[in-house]
Formats: C-alpha cells, sequence, structure tokens
C-alpha cells in the first residue's frame, strides 16, 4: 500500500470508529493548506514549529486532528501526521497505527480532566511533556534558589526550566501567564535523558513564542504577528545594515530574551549582519544586537547598567555584554 493509499484508508477507518475511538469531530489538513481564519492559521503555524522546526503559515504536510468535544474543541484535541503514522504502518500494521492513536486520546482525557497540581502529583512525564519550557534569570541573582531545580548556566545568565500552570489571554488584552520551576526530584523518574528534556523544553518555549526581530523600537508596540518574523521561510529580512541595532524578542515579548538561544537564531543573525556582533540583554524581555566593530563593547556596557538602573531588579537579565563569534559558532560573555 502506498502512502496515498493509505492515508485514504486511514481517514475512512476514523471515520467508522468515532463512537469506539470516542472523539467528537475530525479535521484533515492537506499539505500546502492555508487559511485566513485565525484557530486554523494557528494551527497551521504550530504544527509546522513542532513538527518541522520551520515558521510558515503554509501547512508543510498531511496531518489529521481528532476534537474530544466539541465545546472545547481547540484545547482537547490529538494532532497527528499522516507521513509519521504511515511509517508506523509499514513496519508494525495497523495494530501499530492504532496504537498510537488511542494512547494518544487516552492521554488528551486524562490531561483535560486534571489541573497542573494533580498532573505533578501523578507525575507523568507524557502528561506534563508539553507543559515543560525555559526562561532566562539572572544567576547571581537566582542562584540559591536553584539547587534543586534543572538549570544551564552562560556567563551570568541561567537557563531554568519551567512547567507552565496557565496561560490565559484575557478579553482585556491582559495576558496572565502562571508557571513555577521544574523540581529535580521530578524527572528522575522519566527514564529520560537530560539532553531529551532540554531539547523538549526549547520545543515547546520556540512554539509558545517564536522569535521575532524588530529593526526599528517602535515595531515592539502591538506588532502584526509577521511582523519581524527573521527566522520564517520567506522573510523580507534578508540582511542588516551594519549601523543597525535591532531589538531581538518573541511574539508574546513576554521573557523574550529567550529568542537568541533558539536553534539556529545566533548563526541567522551572523549571516544577516555577515560577521560577528555583540548582544547586550536589555531585560529579561528583549535584547540588543550590535554589528562587531560599529562600537566598542564598553559603551555597550554602560547603556546596560543605564537601563538595569531605569527598570525593575526583577527585569534585569544580564550586567554584562556577550559577543557571538561565527568562526567558531561560539556565544561567550565578556569580561570588561
Amino acid at each position: 500500500m502506498n502512502y496515498e493509499e493509505f492515508r485514504g484508508t486511514l481517514l475512512e477507518k476514523l471515520k467508522v470508529s468515532r463512537e469506539k475511538l470516542g472523539y467528537s469531530t475530525m479535521d484533515y489538513y492537506e499539505k500546502g493548506f492555508t487559511s485566513e481564519d485565525t484557530k486554523e492559521l494557528e494551527i497551521i503555524r504550530n504544527t509546522n514549529i513542532r513538527y518541522h522546526k520551520t515558521e510558515c503559515d503554509m501547512l508543510l504536510g498531511d496531518y489529521i486532528i481528532l476534537y474530544l468535544s466539541d465545546a472545547d474543541r481547540y484545547d482537547c484535541s490529538c494532532r497527528f501526521s499522516c507521513q509519521y503514522l504511515y511509517e508506523t504502518f509499514e513496519e508494525e500494521g495497523w495494530d501499530g497505527v492504532r496504537e498510537i492513536i488511542t494512547a494518544n486520546l487516552d492521554s488528551c482525557r486524562k490531561n483535560a480532566s486534571l489541573d497542573i497540581m494533580q498532573l505533578i502529583d501523578e507525575n507523568d512525564y507524557k502528561a506534563l511533556k508539553e507543559r515543560i519550557f525555559i526562561r532566562l534569570l539572572n544567576f547571581n541573582d537566582h542562584r540559591y534558589e536553584l539547587k534543586e531545580n534543572h538549570y544551564r548556566r552562560i556567563g551570568d545568565i541561567v537557563q531554568v526550566l519551567y512547567l507552565m500552570a496557565s496561560d490565559e489571554h484575557g478579553k482585556d488584552g491582559r495576558h496572565d501567564v502562571y508557571s513555577i520551576k521544574l523540581p529535580k526530584h521530578l524527572s528522575e523518574s522519566w527514564n529520560l535523558s537530560e539532553e531529551e528534556l532540554w531539547e523538549n523544553a526549547m520545543a515547546n518555549t520556540y512554539l509558545m513564542a517564536p522569535p521575532r526581530m524588530y529593526l526599528n523600537p517602535m515595531d515592539t508596540a502591538d506588532p502584526p504577528y509577521h511582523k519581524g518574523a527573521f527566522m520564517a521561510l520567506n522573510s523580507d529580512i534578508k540582511s542588516l545594515p551594519a549601523t543597525s541595532v535591532p531589538v531581538v524578542t518573541t511574539t508574546s515579548q513576554m521573557n523574550g530574551a529567550i529568542a537568541i538561544f533558539y536553534p539556529g537564531v545566533m548563526e541567522r543573525i551572523a549571516e544577516l549582519f555577515g560577521d560577528d556582533y555583540y548582544v547586550a540583554f536589555t531585560s529579561i524581555h528583549d535584547l540588543r544586537i550590535h554589528k562587531k566593530g560599529t562600537i566598542p563593547p564598553i559603551h555597550i556596557l554602560r547603556r546596560v547598567r543605564d537601563t538595569n538602573r531605569a527598570f525593575p531588579a526583577d527585569e534585569t537579565l544580564s550586567r554584562k555584554v556577550y559577543l557571538y563569534e561565527a568562526a567558531s559558532k561560539t556565544f561567550k560573555q565578556l569580561e570588561l
């Protein structure tokens, strides 16, 4: 059975098994699909980032989404790559495909019925997996509270693993996020390598808030989604003038400085500048980049100090200047 035959048979099997599987409705999206509908466009973008590690408004594969409830249509759903299911079919037959679909639907039902504290008590990695993400903190300001948590240090900055408890957008424009640090003891029974844990957390973080680059600081004021999408396919940002000082953050601009650590971002900025560059973390939310040779790093450091003094202490991320060297692909703190 070739891929097209498998895909057609799979869709028919899912339709006739709706009651047995216990899902409410099914959507099928073909490769190349795009939409002007806000929710569908969000599905396309999230799917491309999670499965293809690419930001694009056109779907890069064939996908099936099964919704558990029409009432909570977009909150209680399972997404399946047809290509992945076909590869499973070739190795394990229909039993393997059925097992994947059933296991994912069961897990989705369980997650929907529990709050974050219950999920933590259950300590099931599959249930918590998509809630794990990364935040940046200043190491010196938080060093004593990190002893029992997962973190990685880069100069005076630490990447810290967190669990998302809630992420709500209010009608009044408020964006309320509640999260807790992931304790080490929680992950000890997960039978997961440290590298796998961090890779998954980074993928989730990217999915929650893709990277953005704004060439004018004024562009950060309520920009449209596509503005500054320098990592996206067909981005209109092809190069950077030597004297430009872009702002790098994320679409949410909340804890957006993490964007510089997303896969491929440092390398892409070096390509745009055509050279090495300095990084000044102006807060936990954003950073500025300067092409090497356009400004003495000591001048950048003075600006960082001035910025830190002007804003609340809990928004300070770094008190140093960093350098990215393209040839060696190294990111290092400078001692000035």
